[in-house]
């Protein structure tokens, strides 16, 4: 499995940033990471409404307290945009929802991610992910959207799907997310 220790990086950093991140955490992690942002991007009103929504819940912004993009695919493309440190950022909220609305749908598969978690599986059988294997053994593939625990911790976020590409890296640095 060649990206194991790329995954691995990716749940260590997803870990620090959740320390109390449960099973249910890191499905969604992987599953973001496989078929990124779909389900939200099908109704492009109700992905708009939504981001608006979160956006006025961060009056005043918070202090920065962490980096805009977090990568969260092995392949270094998929990753979460961190929208209060937008704000924070000063980025443009209609801005940004076109930016994001503008990237073509990730179309994941079931294989992609089976694989990417049996990677998972890997880790805590060599007790590099704080997660038991039975757990993650039992749990499989989920039938729809995970969502993050309650002890997870504030999360608002949306996903872009390919930061490797170049219109979506242009509008992103014209936005003022990247330097």
């Amino acid at each position: 499995m060649a990206h194991t220790n790329d995954l691995l990086g990716i749940i260590t950093l997803e870990h620090a940033l959740h320390p109390r991140m449960v099973l249910s955490d890191l499905q969604k992690l992987i599953y973001q990471s496989v078929f990124g942002g779909d389900h939200l991007l099908e109704n492009p009103a109700r992905f708009a409404d939504g981001v608006r929504h979160e956006w006025v819940g961060f009056d005043p912004p918070p202090a920065e307290a962490g980096p805009a993009l977090q990568l969260i695919d092995p392949g270094g493309r998929t990753a979460r945009i961190h929208l209060a440190v937008c704000k924070q950022r000063g980025v443009e909220v209609d801005g940004l929802i076109d930016c994001l609305l503008g990237q073509g749908l990730k179309q994941g598969r079931d294989v992609r991610y089976a694989q990417r978690w049996a990677e998972a599986i890997e880790l805590a059988r060599a007790n590099k992910i704080p997660f038991f294997v039975e757990h993650l053994e039992a749990a499989g593939t989920p039938d729809s959207t995970p969502h993050h625990s309650p002890s997870y911790g504030p999360a608002s976020y949306r996903i872009v799907h390919d930061i490797t590409d170049p219109r979506m890296l242009a509008g992103l640095r014209d936005l003022g997310v990247l330097g």
